[in-house]
């Protein structure tokens, strides 16, 4: 057979126990509809936010290297309380009491300078720990919205193949119903029927166009979601071509549990909770940091103006340099940073996140519990959806027989036309209505799947067969 589109290629294929369910061009969907996903993206995004926290926590032991620059002018009066002195030698007093100085000079200095953390007290540690949690967390629930993507693609590829073949029974019915015009057509040139008997099948024919065109308007309305979803042009999703298969479970698939990404999410936030707590905890202890220093230093344009006169002259005394230099200049050494006592903030900040972890907890508590109620609940519609399906399958038989037999009495004469007529549409009904019982099997199989943490997402490199249509 000739195929529309053909896949070869490695991609995201739904992986359900082993069972293939899914045809490779749902898969291709399904992955091109991951990702478009806006919220998805967003989510990944974040996830990336929390990987550039923990780099960022890591390199806090990454030593930190600045350089500094500066020149300032310096003009400033000391005033000194002098005692009685004399100059020895000179037999000479220094004027005593309040003596004031004027100083000038500029300031030039440069220095490379180096810090490192050495011990952190467990923060970083500790800190990295929950950030990592808290990664998890948000992988689980990023794989939670990427398989609530692949189940909207796949209910909507489904209905889409009800409303394919629903048509084709439809088609097959307005075949038979035309057929039975043109008998009755002959039949009242020969004075065998009447023009009710036509105007009966007319009703019906019309009855029948009717609900034809209302599955051709569900029909847009469904290749215009998935055209939303996947990205795809609607020119080329309207040559997809796919029918109904019903989505059986053996005994053990049923019976297999696994925990669900949201149940995995909330535990890893209830860890990342426990980190916080001993981060808290561990701030008791001290922080050491190391740090180096070479620079150099220059005191140039000195000018000490004295409250003092030349005894030769009588002019001030005043003293003048050209510079004073400190290079180079070394310095080294560790600091070390405890907060031994902090008030009560501590303690406070302590009780929130124990408040806090005891919240996750009763959180993962409540949602386990709905979900373990969901799982039975679908468990049980999956079991309904069997036994409606066998059913329904039965109802068909029973109603193709029953028009085969209305038929062929019809044109014997033995029935009315509206007997005949209600025998088709009793046909129609049971069609349709086993169709949509193998659709909401298919639904509730997922469903189930869904519950019991066995709906997956994993990388698998798979080729579509040549007998395959997308």
């Amino acid at each position: 057979m000739k195929r529309i589109l053909s896949f070869a290629f490695s991609f995201l294929s739904l992986s359900v126990l082993g069972q293939t369910n899914i045809s490779p061009g749902t898969m291709k969907l399904i992955q091109d509809a991951i990702h478009k996903d806006y919220e998805l993206a967003n989510s990944q995004l974040e996830i990336n936010k929390t990987d550039q926290d923990i780099k960022k926590a890591h390199e806090t032991y990454v030593p930190k290297v600045n350089a500094t620059a500066a020149y300032a002018y310096l003009d400033n009066k000391l005033t000194i309380d002098l005692p009685a002195i004399q100059i020895p030698g000179l037999n000479l007093p220094l004027p005593q009491g309040d003596q004031t100085f004027h100083n000038t000079s500029s300031l030039g200095l440069a220095a490379l300078n180096t810090q490192m953390v050495l011990f952190s007290g467990m923060q970083v540690t500790y800190g990295s720990k929950a950030l990592n949690e808290k990664k998890k967390a948000q992988q689980h629930l990023s794989d939670a919205k990427r398989l609530d993507i692949a189940e909207d693609v796949i209910n909507t590829i489904d209905q889409i193949a009800l409303l394919q073949q629903s048509k084709v029974l439809l088609d097959e019915s307005r075949v038979r119903l035309d057929k039975e015009v043109l008998r009755v057509n002959r039949a009242i040139e020969n004075g065998l029927a009447t023009p009710y008997e036509r105007k009966k099948i007319e009703v019906a024919l019309n009855q029948l166009a009717s609900r034809q065109e209302e599955y051709e308007g569900k029909k847009a309305l469904l290749y215009s979601k998935l055209e939303m979803l996947t990205a795809h042009p609607m020119s080329e999703l309207e040559q997809l071509v796919v029918s109904l298969k019903p989505w059986l479970l053996n005994a053990a698939a049923e019976e297999d549990i696994k925990p669900r990404s949201e149940i995995l999410a909330l535990e890893a936030g209830e860890h990342a909770a426990d980190y916080q707590i001993k981060m808290q905890k561990a701030k008791v202890l001290p922080q050491v940091v190391g740090m180096a220093s070479f620079g150099y230093v220059n005191l140039f344009n000195n000018t000490i103006r004295t409250p003092f006169a030349n005894p030769l002259n009588g002019q001030d005394i005043a003293i003048k340099s050209d510079n004073l230099k400190l290079y180079p200049n070394w310095i080294a050494g560790i600091g070390l940073k405890w907060d031994i006592f902090s008030g009560f903030s501590r303690t406070r900040e302590l009780n929130k996140l124990y408040m806090d972890k005891t919240i996750a907890e009763n959180r993962r508590k409540d949602i386990s519990e709905k979900l373990d109620l969901l799982r039975e609940k679908s468990r049980t519609e999956y079991r309904t959806a069997i036994k409606q399906m066998s059913l329904k399958s039965a109802e068909k038989v029973l109603a193709e027989s029953t028009l085969d037999l209305a038929v062929k009495s019809y044109q014997q004469g033995l029935l009315p036309v509206s007997e005949r007529l209600a025998a088709e549409t009793g046909m129609q009904q049971a069609q349709l209505e086993y169709l949509q019982s193998i659709y909401n099997q298919r639904k509730a199989a997922i469903q189930y799947l869904k519950a019991s943490g066995n709906f997956s997402l994993q990388q698998n490199s798979n080729n579509s067969d040549e007998n395959e249509r997308y």
